[in-house]
């Protein structure tokens, strides 16, 4: 169980609403744990400005951050955090590095960032900050989106069931850990789920003896017997598991969407550079269709 001491939310102090900052509080509160407000600056006017003597510009950027500190403890002056509140602010060219470099040097556990739809053409061309973030931070990160979480709610945790993967398996034990954990400190119903691919059903055509319909129930009952015996060796109870045909961008979205859900859990082992880009992977994948809160838990 992640049990979280230092808690990191990117926020934009100016912006009206803040649905990250609110989600922080209230975690926060409810893990009694540290709360750090970090803002990662850059303008690039001032950076390229010819007429800007090197001493100065270090001035007007120490300015600018010192305004933006002033701001950012004015606002956390009036959050009701319990514990204590702290608020960091650097400066750095690529805005998720800088909210990565301002979470570890605190020794945060997670970050929180709030996000948003981005047009699919536009965020395969153009890869935003919190998809950044995703990829490189080696921190858990809460994806928050404008949903309020409800009392006694669901939290829905994508399992991945890879036999020669180990990185992968340590991970799915991590994910349950975290999921159980989250569930029993809010309250809420409990969920695995896991998908499978269906047996081609032309293959029945020339060989009469192959049932896929009796193919598919026997892998979605051996795939329901794995996570169950995940749930029993981590000492689970009170999980519902759900092995669902299909692909996991698709099943696991509309799942979140009939429960609506408060959140949904999955780990993510990292994926950068081209293969990132041009590719994406199955995490983001679910997250871009999403309309709840998504935990991503890092391998």
């Amino acid at each position: 169980m992640a049990d979280y001491k230092r808690i990191f939310v990117a926020i934009t102090p100016h912006r009206e609403e803040q649905p990250a900052l609110a989600r922080a509080v209230f975690l926060a509160n409810k893990y009694q744990a540290e709360l750090i407000l970090g803002s990662s600056m850059y303008n690039r006017s001032i950076e390229k400005a010819s007429g800007v003597a090197g001493e100065s510009c270090k001035d007007l950027k120490r300015e600018l951050m010192e305004d933006q500190k002033k701001v950012m403890l004015e606002l956390a002056a009036s959050l009701g955090v319990e514990t204590k509140t702290t608020c960091v602010v650097t400066w750095h060219k690529k805005w998720y590095e800088g909210v990565i470099n301002l979470a570890t040097e605190n020794n945060c556990d997670l970050i929180i960032k709030e996000t948003k739809h981005y047009k699919k053409s536009v965020r395969n061309l153009f890869t935003p900050d919190h998809w950044n973030l995703l990829r490189c931070s080696p921190i858990n990160v809460l994806m928050v989106k404008n949903h309020k979480w409800t009392c006694n709610g669901d939290i829905v945790t994508a399992i991945s069931l890879d036999d020669g993967d180990s990185e992968h398996q340590c991970l799915s034990e991590k994910v349950a850990k975290e999921a159980a954990s989250m569930s029993k400190l809010f309250g809420a119903n409990l969920h695995f789920i896991n998908t499978v691919s269906k047996a081609p059903m032309h293959i029945a055509v020339d060989k009469s003896a192959f049932d896929p319909v009796k193919v598919n129930a026997r892998v979605k009952l051996k795939h329901k017997e794995r996570l169950q015996t995940l749930a029993d060796n981590l000492n689970i109870s009170n999980v519902n598991i759900r092995v669902e045909e299909g692909l996991p961008g698709h099943v696991v979205p509309k799942l979140c969407d009939d429960l609506n859900a408060e959140c949904l859990i999955l780990g993510s082992v990292g994926r950068k550079g081209v293969t990132a880009a041009l590719l994406g992977n199955t995490a983001e994948y679910i997250i871009d269709k999403l309309d709840c809160d998504t935990l991503v838990v890092k391998g």
